[in-house]
């Protein structure tokens, strides 16, 4: 994978001459994430490096390749950033990535609720703003996420200048590039994915207003909108009424229901079209509350008309 040197009797992994890998942050099924220092720019960051089973298989470089042009075109909005995308003389495959310090919104939610508290809907509205927005920004360019869920969320610490990211567009679909996903295999996570991917329909960027509602659901109910093993997960998605938010949180008006209904809505035609409309929506409906959330609400954020 990689040039091993020895310093002070000490082995040294390198990465393409340029990149000091060091601990493991995280692993998947077909790659490792290194915490890593470039010592060209002397910073500290974050590589994705293939497995080397997988790197020989073009199917896995072209997915990697298009998750790095997908962040790349995301530049400036609340993805997470990436510097750079290569392979290296040794058969290494690899994308550089900005080093995120922090949790996720997965962690920081069960967090919460190991101390029996659910979050408020005025802070969610703020964690998740610019992941909205960032979506916004890629349905325009034609790119379809397609694993939205808390652990693709990532809080940033505030020692480290706070912000949000959404990360890992690995199952990113660009328009006009053809799909890497073998037919019959679900992308995305099962809490989280739109009843058209489990009836196997050709899904469109309405897959991830679902996904991010369903994000919006776990967060200020404590669960997903559906529970079970992957069987009961199917039938439910695809058959079973829509849950009622107001059974979790005594907090939010009834419309909050009525928003549940449209964002998770059995058929996409049935959906919020954007993710800004659903995410307008759900502002107005938090603002409604006589609440120090709704309070809070109303004076941070400005509706359009």
């Amino acid at each position: 994978m990689a040039l091993e040197t020895r310093t002070n009797g000490q082995s040294q992994n390198w990465l393409d001459g340029r990149y000091l890998l060091g601990q493991e942050l995280g692993r998947g099924g077909h790659g490792v994430v290194y915490r890593a220092y470039d010592r060209e720019t002397g910073e500290d960051v974050a590589i994705k490096v293939l497995k080397q089973n997988v790197a020989d298989d073009p199917q896995y470089a072209v997915r990697l390749w298009r998750e790095a042009q997908s962040l790349q075109m995301l530049w400036g909005t609340s993805v997470v950033k990436v510097h750079a995308y290569g392979n290296d003389n040794y058969g290494s495959v690899y994308m550089v990535m900005e080093l995120l310090i922090g949790e996720t919104l997965d962690d920081h939610l069960y967090d919460l609720e190991d101390f029996d508290q659910l979050i408020s809907p005025f802070q969610l509205l703020v964690a998740l703003d610019p992941i909205a927005r960032a979506l916004h920004t890629a349905h325009s360019k034609g790119i379809v996420h397609r694993d939205i869920k808390p652990g693709n969320i990532f809080l940033v610490d505030p020692v480290m200048g706070g912000g949000v990211r959404l990360m890992d567009f690995g199952l990113a679909k660009i328009a006009g590039a053809g799909d890497l996903t073998q037919a019959g295999m679900i992308a995305g996570s099962p809490s989280y994915i739109a009843p058209e991917l489990w009836r196997n329909e050709a899904p469109d960027h309405r897959i991830d207003v679902y996904s991010l509602a369903a994000v919006i659901f776990r967060a200020l109910a404590g669960r997903p909108p559906f529970v079970g093993n992957t069987a009961d997960l199917l039938i439910q998605a695809t058959r079973a009424p829509r849950p009622r938010l107001t059974e979790f949180r005594g907090d939010m008006v009834p419309e909050v229901d009525d928003w549940v209904q449209r964002a998770l809505a059995l058929h996409k035609e049935d959906r919020y079209p954007y993710v800004t409309s659903m995410w307008n929506d759900l502002i107005r409906v938090v603002q409604m509350a006589d609440t120090p959330s709704g309070e809070k609400a109303r004076a941070a954020f400005r509706l359009p008309g």
